[in-house]
């Protein structure tokens, strides 16, 4: 596990709105979403201070490239990607404007994903006892 959240934080950050989705690996992994101006992330206010990462969403896929281009489009008002359709739907774009999104990524082993996807929300929410603010389920009307 400390592997593969060192190789997360050593991970590259890419601009959300100007990524070239090719490059963007097919495999397995986990995906994090965060709020940045220029290339330094923004501090988001939790419940248990501020998260200086700025974390806006955790997730895992079996196909990292279609998962992070499904919130891409989501967020661009079509697809299903439920934490893209938490930002479309309820404005987040408000206060995180798509040009302040990056995405970064690690591939991980199928086996490996969901156990890891929930190691990363257990550890922030232990320390902001709160989820990052995409990863809420909101019910859809």
């Amino acid at each position: 596990m400390d592997e593969v959240i060192e190789r997360l934080n050593k991970a590259k950050w890419y601009p959300l709105k100007t990524l070239d989705f090719s490059i963007i690996p097919s495999s397995s992994g986990v995906y994090q979403v965060r709020w940045t101006l220029g290339d330094k992330p923004q501090a988001i206010p939790r419940a248990n201070g501020n998260d200086e990462k700025g974390i806006l969403y955790i997730g895992q896929s079996c196909n990292l490239r279609k998962r992070i281009k499904s919130f891409w489009n989501r967020i661009q008002g079509k697809g299903s990607h439920t934490a893209g359709w938490t930002y479309d739907c309820y404005d987040f774009g408000k206060k995180f404007k798509l040009e302040q999104l990056e995405v970064q990524w690690v591939e991980l082993p199928k086996s490996e994903i969901i156990t890891i996807e929930t190691i990363l929300l257990l550890d922030y929410v232990s320390e902001y006892l709160d989820h990052p603010p995409l990863n809420i389920t909101i019910p859809r009307m």
